[in-house]
């Protein structure tokens, strides 16, 4: 029986999570391009805040950074559920896609402006 995560203490389930984790990662870096390019482009964020800014500054543009990749991940997610649900095309499945790319976008715009308003500060 596989255990619940009330049945194990924080250290395992810390563990086990991160086990998770780390294989979504390797198998979307694997599989998915756009990742990889949004990955290539947080990098040049962080590492163009890290020699122009700090305090609040760069935690901003590092923060909305981790949120792009996290909105690509999520992107990721839905478009492999709804392939293995409706492999055919539907309405309600472009929808999903469609609203999860326009996640992405909107968190990309969100890292764009938060540039734009501190370059301009």
């Amino acid at each position: 029986m596989k255990p619940t995560d009330a049945d194990e203490d924080l250290p395992r389930l810390v563990q086990r999570k991160l086990h998770y984790s780390i294989a979504g990662l390797r198998e979307t870096w694997k599989s998915e391009p756009s990742f990889r390019q949004w990955t290539a482009l947080v990098a040049a964020s962080d590492l163009a805040a890290l020699a122009l800014m700090d305090g609040a500054a760069l935690a901003l543009v590092l923060v909305l950074g981790f949120l792009l990749l996290a909105a690509e991940l999520g992107n990721t997610a839905i478009e492999a559920v709804t392939d293995k649900a409706s492999p055919d095309h539907h309405p309600l499945a472009a929808k999903a896609k469609d609203a999860a790319s326009a996640m992405v976008f909107v968190t990309f715009v969100a890292l764009a402006t938060a540039w734009l308003a501190l370059l301009l500060a």
